[in-house]
């Protein structure tokens, strides 16, 4: 009588254990996946300059930018999207304006500028015009600039 209950209890806590680790590796999996999908945008980048001067004497010519250093280098962003059509469509008006631009996927940790830029990129979904276009991210830029590089 006794071993059986021994067993039994025996049996109860490693099923729980067993049990209580796969759940919480199932968690941690869920939850990993669902911060590196969330924070993963797209930046145009026009070109890396040994300093600020040289960046900014290049791109005098293209008024929406942000220069910024990372590394002791300064790189020049011409605009910020989460959205592959929107990217299309920044692409081909910096073409248009015989702009070369490169992209590069960054990840961005700031939850307000992350719900800001979601909100823009519907705006710019909608427009048509590279004058738009252009307002739209213009306001993107400076959003960035300010929650995020001065923070």
């Amino acid at each position: 009588m006794r071993y059986k209950f021994i067993i039994s209890v025996l049996f109860a806590v490693l099923l729980g254990a067993f049990v209580g680790n796969f759940l919480f590796n199932k968690y941690k999996e869920e939850q990993l996946v669902f911060q590196s999908e969330e924070d993963s945008i797209y930046f145009l980048e026009e070109g890396v300059y040994d300093n600020k001067e040289r960046a900014e004497n290049a791109t005098s010519n293209i008024d929406a930018k942000i220069i910024v250093k990372e590394d002791a280098k300064y790189y020049v962003y011409l605009a910020i999207t989460d959205d592959d059509i929107n990217l299309e469509k920044l692409n081909t008006m910096y073409d248009e304006l015989e702009i070369n631009a490169t992209v590069k996927e960054m990840k961005v940790s700031d939850e307000s500028f992350l719900s800001t830029l979601e909100q823009m990129d519907g705006l710019m979904n909608s427009a048509t015009k590279n004058d738009e276009i252009l307002a739209i991210n213009k306001v993107v830029l400076a959003t960035y600039e300010e929650m995020v590089l001065n923070n």
